[in-house]
């Protein structure tokens, strides 16, 4: 069961990272949608740099490997039939959203740039739709189902990363 936990823990954060090379945020392969533009519309954030830089070293580093341990946490637990530790599991997975989609909207509080508070704003308001899907959480009893939800953590955090890679 421990294989278990870290092989989640290394799926989520090697799927969050994916996007991430030489600290330079990227989509992920399987992103949909068009091309970043490498135009912006109006001056520069001055916050913009230091906000991208939280993103990579903290958000897709640290919090997405927490996230990641968590939901391995949990899918061992009900393999072993632990509703409590199933639970708590979950909960700290949620929270653990939540407080990434904090991080972004007190970023966005900072940013000066228009497109860089919506890229912000958005992808709080996606994390906290994947925290709020408590059935994908319930559902999750696999490696593969574990893939699934770290994609959606992915795919919420598109809008900035697209932003930092413009």
């Amino acid at each position: 069961m421990r294989r278990l936990i870290a092989a989640a823990a290394l799926c989520g954060a090697a799927l969050l990272a994916a996007g991430c090379t030489d600290g330079t945020v990227t989509p992920s392969p399987s992103s949909t949608g068009s091309a970043p533009s490498a135009t912006t519309s109006g001056p520069t954030d001055p916050k913009a740099q230091a906000i991208c830089d939280d993103l990579r070293q903290n958000i897709l580093n640290t919090d997405a490997t927490a996230f990641g341990t968590e939901l391995g946490k949990m899918i061992n637990a009900r393999a072993q039939g632990n509703k409590a530790e199933e639970t708590r599991a979950q909960a700290a997975a949620v929270a653990k959203l939540k407080e990434i989609s904090a991080k972004l909207r007190a970023n966005a509080d900072q940013a000066t740039s228009p497109r860089l508070k919506t890229a912000l704003t958005t992808s709080a308001d996606n994390l906290e739709k994947v925290a709020a899907d408590t059935g994908n959480f319930s559902n999750l009893n696999s490696l593969d189902s574990v893939s699934q939800t770290t994609q959606k953590f992915s795919t919420a955090l598109a809008d900035i990363a697209d932003y930092c890679t413009a």
